[in-house]
Parts: structure tokens; sequence; C-alpha cells
């Protein structure tokens, strides 16, 4: 199968005055990726794309551009704690408009602060802590992780989190990540292609099992 040329993009707000915590705004580009195609009017921008690699281009806005260039987007404006994310559907980048392809991609690194709790039944994104990724990384990451484990959720569970929608995001040691990865009930496991930051064939990310005893943050 050829493999898409299309990419997601997801914008994240990022306010210098006020960062938000890296990992609530992992998880809100995660959110805002899975909305934007569990609201989708059509099939059609997503088909090739979810068939294919999931590509995703996490850029990053100031408050200002980031309400206008959000105010259409499908996912709408998702918050976790003070970081908002929006994301929008599979394009080519060469028609991606022009103001949102203009703003930057690589350096995007938040601090790590106090993320908000989480809400007790959200989804958790486990992230392997060894490869160090930045935010914008580590969001993409997250991102194709939430998508995988929803798209394997039946219908009344994808409408139940479509309708109240939440993530937390947390990082392990490779060892615990590789322990947490095998075991069942877990989404997906997410394997880089290594396009930006990491190597090729690194496992980043998944979904954990909803009993599993996972710190949270």
């Amino acid at each position: 199968m050829e493999l898409s040329d299309t990419v997601q993009p997801i914008l994240l707000r990022v306010d210098k005055e006020n960062p938000a915590a890296h990992a609530d705004a992992v998880a809100a580009a995660a959110v805002a990726c899975v909305l934007a195609f569990a609201r989708r009017e059509s099939d059609e921008p997503w088909a090739d794309w979810v068939a294919g690699r999931f590509t995703k281009t996490v850029r990053r806005a100031g408050p200002k551009p980031f309400a206008k260039l959000t105010a259409d987007a499908p996912s709408g404006i998702v918050a976790i704690g003070t970081a908002e994310a929006a994301a929008f559907e599979p394009q080519r980048y060469g028609d991606m408009p022009r103001a949102l392809r203009s703003l930057q991609v690589s350096g995007t690194q938040l601090p790590a602060g106090d993320p908000v709790p989480a809400r007790p039944g959200s989804p958790l994104i486990v992230l392997n802590q060894e490869l160090e990724m930045s935010t914008g990384k580590a969001a993409a990451q997250a991102a194709h992780a939430l998508l995988a484990w929803y798209l394997e959720l039946g219908p009344e569970r994808a409408g139940a989190f479509a309708a109240n929608p939440g993530a937390a995001v947390t990082e392990v040691r490779a060892a615990r990540f590789r322990e947490l990865s095998s075991c069942a009930g877990t989404g997906p496991l997410i394997v880089d292609a290594g396009l930006t930051e990491i190597d090729p064939g690194s496992a980043t990310a998944f979904v954990a099992a909803a009993e599993l005893p996972v710190p949270r943050g």
C-alpha cells in the first residue's frame, strides 16, 4: 500500500510568560488529535492517513495567533490545566494555510511544572522517558498512541470518550516501559519512524491498561 502523503497539523498554545506544564500540553495535543477524528464530517480526508503512519506536525503559536488559527478547528480547543491545543484534518503540506505552515515545529519544550491531577477514568498515555523527547515530539507520539487506542474501542466506548474527553501523561524508565507495554489490555505500542529527534524503531508511547498501577505524573 502506498503511504499517505498527508499530515495532521496539531497546534499548541505556548505562552512565554506563563508556560503550561509539559505533560498537560502533551495530553491536550493527544486529545485534540482524537477529537478532530471523532468529530469528522467526512471520512475522505482521513482514510489514507489512518491506514498509514498517522503522520502529525505539532506546531506552536502565541496566544493571539493560536486563537485566530484555531477558531474553526474540528477538534475545538482542548484545555488541560493551562495548556491548550487544537487539531485539524490531515492535509498535504502544500495545502496547509500559510499562517499555519509558517509556524515553528522544532524546539518546542515546555517546563515540567506540576501537571493537573488526572480525571478518574481518563486514559493514561505512557511515554518512554529514556528517549528524552521534546514537548513537540512527545505530543506527536502521545497523539499517535491515543488515536490508535481510540480506533480499537467499540462504538459505545468511543462515543463516551468523545462526549467526555480527557487524558493524562506519564513518563517511565525504559525497563518499566517495556514491562507495561506487554501487559494485556494496553493500547498499541507506537514505534517511531525516526524522522525527527529519535532513532528509527524507537518505542515511544502507548495507552496503559486501566487496571495497571502506573503513576500519573
